[in-house]
């Protein structure tokens, strides 16, 4: 396959990284960046009942590796955004629960996430974002049906 920086594959890749930098650099400047993996608080905040959850559940949810999972809750304990404690009923179990310190944050990160999603979609109508929507989820079909592991809050529409 010859190299082609507009073939799908090559954008696709430039996208993501651009919107990972765009999403690091905005959160560096707010002084957000406290959260090395956001989207476990966004979990904890917005999906789990109490707030809580086992490092075994934000792995299933998110479709990541434990030890991604591991060294980000390490990093945002360490930070005060998190505080992780054994499970009374299972003993091998950690719960992860957020900190005021952690919501705080969490609340701050969904302004600055809906104001870059604003932008980023700038000039879309709403046809064309659900037209994309349809792509990525197709997508995330066609990788499921490789054996790739999706997050569980996906939605096979």
């Amino acid at each position: 396959m010859e190299y082609d920086s507009n073939a799908i594959e090559w954008l696709f890749r430039a996208l993501n990284r651009m919107h990972l930098n765009y999403i690091e650099n905005e959160m560096e400047k707010k002084g957000l960046d406290r959260a090395s993996h956001p989207p476990i608080l966004f979990i904890l905040r917005y999906e789990m009942k109490n707030k809580a959850a086992s490092q075994k559940e934000l792995v299933d949810i998110l479709g990541i590796r434990p030890s991604t999972v591991a060294v980000s809750i390490k990093r945002m304990e360490n930070a005060g955004l998190v505080k992780k404690v054994t499970d009374d009923a299972d003993l091998r179990k950690n719960i992860i629960t957020l900190t005021e310190k952690g919501e705080k944050l969490v609340e701050e990160s969904h302004l600055l996430f809906d104001e870059i999603d604003r932008k980023m979609y700038d000039g879309f109508t709403e046809e064309e974002k659900e037209q994309l929507k349809k792509f990525y989820i197709r997508i995330m079909k066609n990788l499921g049906n490789l054996g790739v592991q999706s997050p569980s809050g996906f939605k096979k529409e």
